[in-house]
């Protein structure tokens, strides 16, 4: 990557610094340092995770966000069409195209792609503590909470009611993206100025063919035992305190989660 770096990026238009990340958080660090040193863009190579470390800091600045996927399941540049090819992604670097997205906030904690609660979060959660990486360790983990986790009962309220819902997970997408090129929210966009709420029971046996090939075929919408609200905020009082999936990465909420869109925050390299 620092060889392509150095061939590809346009040197009559960037001076540029490289620093490779050391340890946790790291990222962040670096992001803040950018913001304070007025950088015109930080691009950050990495997965959801690593992007949401680095652009939630840039919410709300002048500084663009630039990715070069690299991680597992890439959402966010999946739903950004940005290409995997690291020598394509840095030709977007070069044309500088900038667009402005949404981002969300859950108890004030930022973030841009997809929230969840429920079965996707405990999933997460399993994943990040798994060294193997990949589509095949993450398909363990979805396979083993089906059998493993039940419904929960939440309140979800909303600027114009409120009603009480059994739900296997909750998604709160931003992007059209869970990763993998998997949408949970078909017609989620990150310009629209809402948050779609994705309510899914947990299909049985039987039904989970029928459900899994609306999933696959983009049309999760449509499913039967899905639901989909698009608003610009919601309260979502849960059970007990859980795991929340943040941009991939699982952290631990209290029981009532605050979610509200942030509206054409973030400035996006696409």
């Amino acid at each position: 990557m620092p060889e392509q770096i150095e061939q590809h990026l346009d040197s009559s238009r960037f001076i540029y610094d490289l620093h490779v990340t050391e340890y946790a958080g790291h990222a962040v660090e670096l992001a803040r340092e950018a913001v304070e040193q007025l950088y015109d863009i930080v691009a950050v190579a990495g997965g959801d995770g690593s992007i949401n470390e680095v652009g939630t800091c840039l919410i709300g600045t002048d500084i663009a966000l630039a990715v070069l996927p690299c991680g597992s399941g890439n959402g966010l540049s999946r739903c950004l069409d940005i290409p995997r090819d690291p020598v394509k992604a840095l030709e977007r670097i070069n044309r500088k195209a900038v667009c402005q997205i949404d981002t969300v906030l859950v108890n004030e904690k930022p973030f841009i792609s997809i929230g969840g609660t429920g079965y996707d979060a405990q999933v997460a959660d399993d994943y990040a503590k798994d060294p193997r990486r990949g589509f095949e360790t993450y398909f363990r983990y979805i396979v083993r909470n089906y059998f493993t986790l039940h419904e929960k009962t939440y309140t979800i309220i909303l600027p114009d009611r409120s009603f009480t819902t059994d739900a296997f997970f909750i998604s709160f997408a931003n992007s059209n993206q869970m990763g993998y090129d998997v949408p949970i929210s078909p017609k989620a966009s990150l310009w629209d100025g809402l948050v779609d709420l994705c309510i899914v029971r947990k299909p049985n046996a039987l039904e989970l063919p029928i459900v899994g090939g609306y999933f696959i075929s983009k049309h999760m919408d449509k499913a039967p035992k899905v639901d989909i609200i698009q608003t610009a905020s919601a309260v979502i009082v849960r059970p007990e305190p859980a795991v929340v999936n943040i941009d991939g990465e699982a952290i631990m909420f209290d029981k009532d989660l605050h979610i509200k869109i942030n509206p054409l925050s973030l400035n996006v390299i696409v």
